[in-house]
């Protein structure tokens, strides 16, 4: 009898710590801030994100990256390198969307048929205050 009480009790504290563990997460709006260019602090951001994704579930997510400043160096790179290419399409697998600063495109002198994959849409006039509008539409913003 003793021996069956030992067992219950393991059985709920067992169940216990799974619920505990099982989150559920509200519906997220993210927008990630990417300015820098080192290459390994994109990749970190973007695993960042990929953990998010895994985390929180594709469908209770809106994910915007805004990138400007040297990041954009990235999207020029990625536009002949496999490796950067695999990783943006995997992100945009997951419905995360890219917006690309379109005073950097500007200050690059370069056009979105330089950059991998990027559509008219995509740009926004000013990174910035394309952060502060989607903070206005209730996006939380990250920046790691």
């Amino acid at each position: 009898m003793i021996r069956l009480f030992q067992t219950m009790i393991l059985l709920i504290s067992l169940v216990q710590t799974s619920l505990a563990l099982a989150q559920v997460y509200a519906p997220q709006k993210v927008v990630y801030h990417v300015n820098y260019g080192d290459v390994s602090r994109i990749h970190a951001t973007f695993g960042n994100i990929n953990n998010h994704v895994a985390a929180v579930g594709e469908d209770n997510l809106d994910i915007k990256v805004m990138i400007h400043g040297a990041a954009l160096e990235y999207f020029l790179d990625a536009a002949d390198n496999d490796e950067k290419q695999m990783m943006l399409d995997s992100l945009r697998f997951q419905n995360v969307h890219f917006l690309i600063c379109g005073n950097t495109l500007n200050g690059y002198q370069r056009t979105i048929d330089d950059l991998y994959d990027v559509e008219e849409e995509d740009v926004v006039q000013a990174g910035l205050p394309g952060i502060v509008a989607l903070q206005q539409q209730g996006y939380i913003y990250v920046r790691p």
